[in-house]
């Protein structure tokens, strides 16, 4: 579904990933850990097209990514939601995560579904708490339109 092939990636003359590689088929998740500096946001930066690649490759559902702008890549299925200081603050998170989710094309249901089967718990916070509250806004990892 997603492979990251040898990316290198960074900002100005900083580079942040060297090399990297990786693989992420139907109905895996995966969680990218490390300590501050190592390149975890620049990664989920260049899935999303945030930021572009200084080399290697990116494909997702087996097409590559080069030339595809950030807006395409959410059509595609992708979707970068950043952490909390960065989300509206006065939506829910519900509210937060369906914008997160918003394209030309409506998103559906089951995308929704998906970002809150964790528990129900994330469901009824999701509706009533300010997106400021982290822990059921960080249970939806893919918010896109599949």
């Amino acid at each position: 579904m997603l492979r990251v092939d040898s990316v290198c990636a960074g900002y100005a003359a900083f580079q942040a990933l060297f090399d990297v590689s990786l693989r992420v088929d139907k109905g895996e998740s995966v969680a990218v850990i490390g300590p501050n500096g190592a390149g975890k946001t620049t990664l989920l930066r260049l899935i999303s097209k945030l930021i572009e690649p200084r080399g290697g490759s990116l494909f997702f559902d087996e097409q590559p990514l080069a030339g595809v702008p950030a807006h395409q890549v959410v059509e595609r299925g992708i979707a970068h939601v950043p952490e909390n200081r960065r989300l509206f603050p006065r939506l829910t998170i519900e509210e937060n995560l369906r914008m997160g989710a918003f394209t030309a094309r409506a998103p559906s249901a089951s995308a929704w579904s998906r970002c809150t089967r964790s528990s129900r718990a994330s469901r009824n916070a999701a509706t009533r708490w300010p997106a400021r509250c982290r822990a059921a806004s960080s249970r939806c990892a893919r918010s896109g339109g599949r």
